[in-house]
């Protein structure tokens, strides 16, 4: 125990002596997530507030009496155009809506008879998608139209009271959604980059420079040295993680707009903290575990790095199945190591999480990490794997 402690102690050196290293692997990273998050929420809100100030501009040729008022309070219209100009108008972005009118629609409709078989009055309404603006407008008119037509039969309405509150979800569970929907693998992520910033450097870095065989002739059992690794880069790539994350979980609310008013720490409890954090420090260990084990295989670090990337990918991967496996989590999934982190935090944080998925999943991934110890113990008395012969 004294010669791990020892080791760890050397790698703590190694790292928080180096002030470049402890400020671009643990400081910078979450200060940088937090101002780039925050101006990324600004600029986003500051974009849509403009948006939603600036009327939608719409033609409508041959508008009738029975629905100017109604399209006059919805819309900025324009005049001094023809067919020809309000379609290039809408296809170049300078108007965002053109609309024709049948000539004489309102006695039209009112002597349309639906039993006649005749085609109806129709209403052209042009369109550009591929602008926001002029697909919102689209939208409304039709509204606007379905809305004018249900009143010339209507029978029944549908949530007619504008005043009133149809949409009972609260505000808390949207915000619940946005965050399990985010976060896990983001987070997973960031944890990943935590330990990819310190253990290839670390086991890579020492062969690629030599300095790993003066470790390994001293009269020290190998496994030791493979386990006081473990444990001080899980540790330093840990807070590396936690700093990116807190980065990202402060800036949240404002990344989230109006959805991230609702996002508030006191959302979740003791419990829901303590549970992530558990998850958090077993992931950690399989992904320190895997990245030693690809930096003891490499021979330098660039090589480590590159060997990396397969990896990284599969754990984004695990990241993004998880948004779709939370409702559906069979306790199978809990065996995954990895997705089950990624499904933990997502139901811990949707507010659908299970006690024994917690149970399975750090058990699980620490089973996993400490085999991969095992495995990165006999590559370490392997003299060809760490000597490059």
């Amino acid at each position: 125990m004294k010669t791990v402690l020892t080791i760890i102690k050397k790698e703590f050196a190694r790292f928080f002596k180096d002030t470049r290293l402890l400020i671009t692997a643990l400081i910078l990273p979450g200060l940088l997530i937090f101002a780039l998050y925050n101006i990324m929420g600004t600029i986003m809100q500051n974009a849509e507030d403009k948006e939603a100030e600036k009327a939608c501009t719409v033609y409508i040729a041959d508008i009738p009496d029975s629905l100017e008022q109604s399209f006059l309070l919805s819309f900025s219209l324009k005049a001094d155009f023809n067919d020809e100009t309000a379609r290039a108008a809408v296809k170049d972005g300078s108007l965002d809506l053109y609309m024709a009118f049948p000539k004489n629609f309102d006695e039209a409709v009112k002597d349309y008879d639906v039993s006649s078989g005749q085609p109806a009055p129709n209403v052209q309404i042009y369109y550009n998608s591929a602008k926001p603006k002029s697909f919102e407008a689209y939208s409304l008119a039709t509204a606007l139209l379905s809305r004018y037509e249900q009143t010339l039969v209507n029978k029944f309405d549908i949530n007619a009271d504008l005043n009133g509150v149809y949409d009972l979800a609260d505000v808390q569970n949207v915000s619940r959604t946005v965050l399990s929907t985010v976060v896990p693998m983001v987070l997973l992520m960031l944890l990943f980059s935590g330990c990819m910033a310190v253990a290839p450097e670390s086991i890579a870095g020492e062969k690629e420079r030599g300095t790993i065989a003066t470790l390994l002739v001293t009269p020290v059992k190998r496994s030791v040295v493979a386990v006081g690794k473990i444990a001080a880069l899980s540790v330093i790539a840990l807070l590396s993680g936690l700093s990116s994350a807190l980065g990202m979980l402060l800036s949240l609310p404002k990344l989230a707009g109006s959805a991230g008013g609702g996002i508030t720490f006191s959302m979740y409890g003791f419990g829901d903290y303590a549970a992530i954090l558990g998850v958090i420090l077993s992931t950690v260990l399989i992904l320190v575990a895997v990245i030693s084990i690809v930096s003891a295989f490499a021979k330098s670090v660039k090589e480590a790095n590159g060997l990396v990337v397969p990896i990284m990918i599969l754990v984004m991967l695990c990241g993004v199945f998880s948004m779709f496996a939370g409702a559906v989590a069979s306790i199978g999934l809990y065996f995954i190591p990895v997705f089950n982190s990624a499904l933990v935090i997502s139901t811990v944080l949707s507010g659908t999480v299970s006690v024994a998925g917690i149970a399975v999943t750090i058990c699980v991934n620490v089973a996993f990490a400490a085999l991969l110890v095992l495995v990165l113990t006999r590559m370490f008395n392997s003299e060809k794997i760490m000597f490059n012969r």
